[in-house]
């Protein structure tokens, strides 16, 4: 009876292991239109990433019914895609079916953390089975469809915006070993940045001369104990405090 019971533990676990690791995307069948019907990629512009920060976007994917100029001709009777270049260090891509057939929706999700700022146009790699006088061919294509992911240092900072000193949670967190806190200052200032444990006591201290624009400030908390610390970062204007989590 204990036995039964703990394969039947085990055969649940598994099933619960199985649909965690088959979560796919969903295509936004919605906002997403095959306008003239020459296959459709949704949205071309994404939202920014953050650097150091988990990005988990979703683009949709119309599969074509022919191949691409000068070969309109050829009649497509699936797409398959091989690869996606030029993606930001750290993020990573996963289609929600191995085979995409003509008019019909799918997506790719672009998960991951970035490591690297910058603008980065995706180029799609794709393999398309089609009709070449009756014969089907996998013939090789480049999407180049401008898809654009852009990460940048410090998310939800406008400068023609504010004036005002701005701290950010840093990232990652809970860390284990490095971590970055960002900040946006609108003038020339000195910015100080204090940690301490959970006790009160300094561990750890640096001040920087800022000139205007987005800046961070990268900690290395390696050879800290796991728990709570606690940071200030002084400037002109006065004090700014957050807790820091280190898991191990």
């Amino acid at each position: 009876m204990k036995r039964t019971a703990a394969l039947l533990v085990l055969m649940n676990l598994g099933f619960f292991s199985a649909v965690q690791l088959g979560a796919q995307c969903v295509p936004d069948t919605v906002n997403c239109k095959d306008i003239g019907n020459p296959g459709q990629f949704c949205p071309m512009q994404l939202p920014h990433a953050g650097l150091d920060v988990l990005y988990d976007e979703t683009v949709t994917v119309i599969a074509p019914g022919n191949a691409p100029a000068p070969y309109e001709t050829w009649i497509i009777h699936y797409i398959e895609i091989d690869s996606v270049k030029n993606l930001p260090p750290g993020i990573d891509y996963f289609p929600n079916a191995e085979i995409f057939y003509p008019d019909t929706a799918y997506c790719i999700q672009l998960t991951g953390t970035p490591t690297q700022i910058g603008e980065f146009n995706l180029a799609i790699y794709i393999g398309a089975t089609v009709d070449i006088y009756g014969t089907p061919t996998r013939v090789p294509f480049v999407d180049d469809s401008s898809i654009v992911i852009k990460v940048v240092e410090v998310l939800g900072v406008n400068p023609n915006q504010t004036s005002d000193f701005q701290i950010f949670q840093n990232a990652p967190n809970p860390f284990s070993d490095k971590t970055r806190l960002a900040y946006f200052s609108a003038k020339e200032e000195r910015a100080e940045l204090s940690i301490y444990n959970i006790l009160g006591v300094l561990v750890y201290q640096e001040s920087e001369f800022l000139a205007p624009g987005n800046h961070h400030f990268s900690f290395d908390g390696k050879k800290l104990q796991p728990g709570t610390y606690l940071y200030k970062v002084k400037t002109n204007k006065g004090y700014y405090t957050g807790k820091l989590l280190k898991s191990r």
